[in-house]
């Protein structure tokens, strides 16, 4: 049985009001999953992201517009879609508390050093130096990043580096779901394949999700739990993106399986089909 970690009915998401960019009837995102989101360009991936991640003011909230988001198996459920009726300092907070971001552009403030950048969650989590620096160590060996660049300027880094940065930096705070808008854009096969694996580890241990807006199939399909495609539908007068329960594929560990319960033969050649 799915223990939710998002549950949305009836969510539009707009950027200019009445113009959906994106459309999710009916959705249920599964804890403990690592999700990859996929679709054409433009079609409202790195929308999805932005707007449960609270990121951007894009819910356009219907009469019977509902998302509800699970913080933890056994706490309470929130009700989000009015979210930004907040104050800004109580959505920062709701987000520093359950989110957790990585984009392909890394936002590393490069006035501090490479240690103070990873360890930046966890610090501002309560965390003490000691322990957030050994924290961060483990996951810099575990992504073969030579320790000595801990007290490095951010310049003196290459773009993999700070990408892996970034990556540590994320993993390491606390989240419920950690939000990734193609992260492993600016990584070689096997550095991105490491950065999966982690995130799989840490998401199946500690019971967190992963959602992350991708064009690699590849990567998709060696690590997905779940692939989420994301359709496009012209309606007449809009083209907008759309996402749904019944086009959700599911790896059960041997096949992935669509949204109808139905062993899909080929799953690469239908994923190919929602991307051209």
């Amino acid at each position: 049985m799915l223990d939710p970690i998002f549950s949305i009915k009836n969510l539009n998401c707009e950027y200019v009001k009445n113009k959906p960019v994106l459309r999710l009837e009916e959705l249920e995102i599964g804890r403990g999953k690592l999700i990859f989101l996929i679709g054409k360009s433009g079609i409202g991936k790195s929308t999805f992201i932005e707007t449960l991640g609270l990121m951007n003011n894009t819910i356009a909230s219907l009469p019977d517009t509902k998302i509800t988001f699970y913080p933890s198996s056994d706490s309470a459920a929130v009700e989000i879609q009015n979210a930004w009726e907040r104050s800004n300092k109580e959505l920062s907070e709701f987000r520093k508390k359950n989110f957790s971001f990585i984009f392909q552009n890394t936002n590393l403030m490069p006035n501090f050093t490479a240690g103070e950048n990873m360890m930046m969650g966890l610090l501002l989590d309560g965390e003490n130096k000691s322990t957030a620096k050994a924290k961060v160590l483990d996951i810099m060996r575990q992504l073969s990043l030579p320790p000595e660049i801990f007290d490095s300027k951010i310049s003196e880094l290459s773009g993999g580096q700070r990408q892996r940065l970034a990556f540590v930096r994320a993993v390491t705070s606390k989240f419920s779901v950690l939000f990734g808008d193609e992260p492993t854009g600016n990584l070689d096969e096997k550095t991105a394949d490491e950065l999966m694996s982690i995130l799989k580890s840490i998401i199946k241990k500690e019971s967190k999700t992963g959602l992350i807006v991708s064009h690699d199939l590849r990567l998709a399909m060696k690590f997905a739990d779940v692939i989420l495609p994301i359709q496009s539908k012209d309606d007449g007068t809009l083209t907008y993106g759309t996402v749904a329960n019944k086009n959700m594929l599911t790896n059960n560990g041997t096949n992935w399986i669509s949204g109808a319960g139905e062993e899909i033969k080929d799953c690469s050649k239908v994923l190919e089909s929602y991307i051209h």
